[in-house]
Formats: structure tokens, sequence, C-alpha cells
């Protein structure tokens, strides 16, 4: 990395950390550019060298966040058969370290969240955990693989989003809790009845 590629990486770093810290007090919408570069230290000339609006800069944030949660949910092994008590714990971890990293921007997001932003963390973990399970536990892609893969993403969600919102659990007593609660799921591969759940008459 040469000095101008590390200069616009600092430059960079400084204006998303100027914008995240004033949505701790305020909506995107009533934010300025002015404000941005006064509180980075940077003109706004060289603002607009990086970044065409604010919104650009923020969803730049956004759409890195995604990719650090994404990476996060990402095995840890390659398959089923290295599944230990240990590697549901080290899976754990590695979910709340990459969310650990981004944990301030997803806070700001989900404060001024209309469900929208909800939604699209649900999807991506459940998107996640369907494209990495079907190889993992060797499955076929089934309504009730589905089903299973959007009540788990729906748990691990909510989970993320009560530790990141109310903050009471450090990063190793969250690690602690979901690796509690992954372990049924990581088990076993999911399996489901050939035929229809009997009825009483």
């Amino acid at each position: 990395m040469n000095f101008t590629d590390l200069r616009i990486m600092k430059t960079q770093e400084r204006l998303q950390n100027a914008l995240l810290s004033l949505l701790e007090t305020k909506a995107l919408k009533a934010v300025t550019v002015k404000e941005i570069c006064d509180k980075a230290g940077i003109s706004r000339n060289a603002f607009y060298q990086h970044y065409s609006y604010k919104e650009d800069l923020y969803d730049q944030m956004v759409a890195s966040a995604t990719e650090r949660i994404r990476d996060a949910l990402t095995p840890v092994i390659a398959d089923a058969s290295q599944l230990s008590p240990e590697t549901v714990q080290a899976y754990a971890r590695h979910i709340i370290n990459g969310i650990s990293d981004v944990k301030d921007l997803v806070y700001v997001m989900l404060k001024n969240d209309d469900g929208v932003f909800l939604r699209q963390l649900t999807d991506l973990i459940y998107g996640q955990l369907l494209t990495n399970g079907l190889p993992f536990f060797d499955l076929k892609d089934s309504e009730e693989i589905r089903l299973f893969y959007e009540f788990v993403s729906a748990g691990i969600s909510a989970f993320i989003i009560k530790w990141i919102l109310n903050d009471g659990l450090s990063k190793d007593r969250a690690a602690a809790v979901l690796t509690h609660l992954l372990r049924q799921p990581l088990a076993e591969a999911p399996e489901f009845p050939t035929s229809g759940f009997p009825t009483s008459d």
C-alpha cells in the first residue's frame, strides 16, 4: 500500500467516523455535508473527491458493515464432520467478533430503524445460513429446510439486535450465550418427516 492509498483510507475513515458520531444524535436527513466535514476536520472539496453526497458515504458504510456481517457468518470449519462443542464455540465467537467490528454503526442503524434494516439483517443471516448450510450438512434444498433456516436466522437476528441495543453483555459473555443457542441447530443436520404431521380428529 502506497502513501496515497493510505491517505485516502485515512480521509474516508475520518469522514465515516464523523458521520457515525453525528448520527448518534440526529437522523441522516438532518445531517449536512458541512457538519460532517467540520467534525472530520476535512474540507468540502476533499469530501466530494470521495463521495458524491452524504447518502453515498452512508451507503458505503452500510455496505462495508453488511460485508463484515456476511464474513462473520461464514463457517469456521469445512463440514459437519468436524462439528464439536469447541467448533460451535469458535463459530459463536467468530460471529460476535465480526459483529463487534461494526457494532457502533449497526447500533445507529437499529436506533433509527423503521423495520427495514431489521428485515435486511434477518434476510442476510438467512441467506448465509442457507447458502452455507446446504453443502455443510450435505443437504438437498427443500421448503422444510428453508423454513428451518428462517426460524434459526430470526433467532440469531433477535439475539444480535438485543445484544447491540442493550449493551449489557461483554463480547465474551455474548459469545458464551450464542454458543448455547447454536448448539441445537448445529448439533446435526435438520431432518423432517416425509409425510404430513399427524392431525387430531
